[in-house]
């Protein structure tokens, strides 16, 4: 997987299930924004998914490859 095909998925992912999120916008009203994105990195699934493209893209940077980490995305 190439650089660019990472932000395209990484971005619709995030387009299609962050923007809008309601347990995103509830846990903003009722604790703060902080609360809410570590949140969303720590326990939310698609967030662990996000996390994963960005260690695609650690790696790839690196020269290394992208494939393990994408391949576990993909299954299902």
């Amino acid at each position: 997987m190439n650089r660019r095909t990472i932000l395209e998925d990484m971005n619709t992912i995030i387009t299609t299930y962050c923007e809008g999120c309601f347990v995103k916008s509830a846990l903003r009203k009722e604790y703060n924004k902080g609360y809410a994105h570590q949140f969303c990195i720590r326990e939310c699934t698609v967030g662990e998914q996000i996390k994963k493209y960005g260690e695609a893209l650690l790696n790839h940077k690196n020269g290394q490859t992208a494939e393990p980490y994408m391949n576990q995305n993909q299954k299902g």
